[in-house]
């Protein structure tokens, strides 16, 4: 792509796309092309000017390098874009608040009085009626405020504070749709899968299709460490299915033949297969984003008194207004008291505040569902953390391991490294890294390994039966022995434990840790 660089400085650069026009689109391919560049840390693209912000660590030279190669039309660039990425919505409110502003602008300045007046007349029957419906439901609230101090000023003549009044409420409206729209999008951003493509069983095997093209009733394979993509049944296959991002469980839960599954879980351990129930659009995963979006509880406590503040506070303007009429006689007086009602203040304020908190938090990269979090967050005393991954590098590793019966400990780390490369898991992972580490040779010395998932791992090593897994698969399933020395009783409690059996006897405990990030501790302070 051509570029001209108009500015520069350590670790930031500005550069202009050779281009007379660039789509919304072409916007977001851009940046997260951009962003997805080792080295890069944050693109700012603007389309109305065709210009990007980079912020950069790297050499210099690799972003230029990265600007050369990028092109809108390139396929891998174009699939880096999520599905929503909040540019429209943003420029489709914008443009709202624009054309609100600059119709006031031009109306005043281009139309004659008689048709400014017919025009103010039309805009206030909206507002009027909606006085009239709480007039009918017996409430008196803002809206037969705003109706009141509307009507008044037309029949005087003042279609100036009329017009005024009218633009105001409809910015505020704006802005809290904004605002409201703005949560949602962030949230169902945030929540998407992101899962583009599935492994579908088909007559002639198993096949990569997008999974737009799934229907009710196909067959698709979930495999560890993949993400299910749609609401369904499990029709033959064992797993752990990780369920957090739906139930908050932190343990996985185990999936056979019968068991539901939802969009949005992940398969941590095991193979099965689905048969879909809900296509995109229809699952549980996505009906709780609609469920949200046509939620009220997105709104602050703040937000909320401001509402009731505004309708507590008409009873009292309208008897003011009165009251002040009956001591002066002068409508003029009265009216006044009628504008000065706090509704537009209240109803500015507060989404505008919402709003740019909002804003804040997400270019630190924090999304917010809405303002009553935000309220949450500032009240809150306690912080639960989610401590793999978030507080450690969930990056597991061997920390020590415990033989008994007199056996050699490298010797048990050995055949315990024999049988774990046969698993791809995190645990599995850690104990070959482990006898790889200290030069530990494990040649094939076992028959056909067999693999019980969320269990454990079973083979036959010198005529002997040897199983490595859990406390509930080697003690309690495979009736292994375990030992009576002292240190198998009070195996440090900090660590992971993962058990070796060998001929019905315990005989070794491997120590796994998972060690805190350097930053965890300035995380918590």
């Amino acid at each position: 792509m051509k570029c001209k660089i108009l500015h520069e400085s350590k670790g930031r650069i500005r550069v202009h796309f050779c281009r007379r026009y660039m789509t919304l689109h072409q916007a977001d391919i851009a940046e997260y092309a951009l962003c997805a560049q080792t080295g890069i840390t944050k693109v700012q693209v603007l389309d109305r000017t065709c210009d990007a912000v980079i912020f950069y660590t790297c050499a210099r030279e690799d972003v230029i390098r990265a600007l050369s190669r990028f092109s809108f039309d390139d396929e891998k660039a174009q699939a880096l874009v999520p599905a929503q990425t909040g540019r429209a919505l943003s420029r489709e409110y914008e443009e709202k608040l624009t054309d609100a502003v600059v119709r006031r602008v031009l109306h005043k300045l281009l139309l004659p009085l008689p048709v400014r007046r017919i025009l103010s007349v039309i805009k206030a029957v909206r507002f009027i009626m909606k006085g009239l419906e709480c007039l009918a439901r017996g409430r008196l609230e803002v809206a037969v405020l705003d109706a009141v101090a509307i009507t008044v000023s037309i029949l005087r003549g003042d279609f100036n504070t009329a017009g005024s009044v009218m633009f105001l409420l409809n910015i505020g409206d704006i802005l809290d749709e904004w605002t409201h729209k703005k949560s949602v999008d962030d949230l169902a951003r945030t929540m998407s899968l992101g899962v583009e493509q599935v492994w579908m069983k088909g007559e002639d095997g198993d096949v990569l299709v997008p999974v737009s093209q799934i229907q009710k009733g196909d067959m698709i394979v979930v495999r560890t460490g993949s993400m299910i993509p749609l609401d369904g049944k499990v029709v033959s296959g064992d797993a752990d299915v990780n369920q957090a991002s739906m139930t908050g469980e932190s343990a996985p839960v185990h999936k056979s033949e019968g068991a539901y599954v939802y969009a949005g879980t992940v398969v941590e351990d095991g193979e099965c297969t689905i048969c879909v129930e809900n296509t995109a659009g229809n699952g549980r995963y996505d009906r709780i984003v609609k469920m949200i979006e046509e939620s009220e509880a997105l709104k602050s406590t703040a937000e909320s008194k401001a509402a009731h503040l505004a309708d507590r506070l008409v009873p009292w303007c309208l008897g003011a207004s009165a009251l002040v009429w009956l001591l002066t006689r002068n409508a003029t007086k009265a009216v006044a008291v009628l504008m000065v009602d706090f509704s537009c203040a209240l109803k500015l304020a507060m989404p505008i505040s919402v709003l740019s908190a909002m804003r804040q938090c997400s270019e630190n990269g924090i999304t917010v569902k809405g303002g009553k979090f935000l309220e949450a967050v500032a009240e809150a005393d306690t912080i639960v953390f989610d401590k793999t991954g978030t507080l450690t590098y969930s990056q597991p590793h061997v920390a020590k391991v415990i033989p008994f019966g007199g056996r050699d400990e490298a010797e048990m780390l050995r055949l315990s490294a024999c049988l774990e490369e046969h698993y791809p898991h995190s645990i599995a992972n850690a104990v070959v890294k482990a006898a790889a580490d200290r030069g530990l040779l494990h040649e094939e010395r076992h028959s056909r390994v067999e693999y019980v998932v969320a269990h454990g791992i079973s083979s036959m090593v010198d005529g002997e039966r040897v199983v490595i897994g859990s406390y509930h698969f080697v003690i309690e399933d495979e009736g292994c022995k375990a030992p009576e020395e002292d240190i198998f009783l009070h195996l440090p409690k900090e660590y992971s434990h993962l058990y070796l059996g060998i001929g019905g006897e315990v005989a070794a405990v491997i120590l796994i840790e998972d060690p805190l990030r350097e930053e965890a501790s300035d995380v918590m302070a």
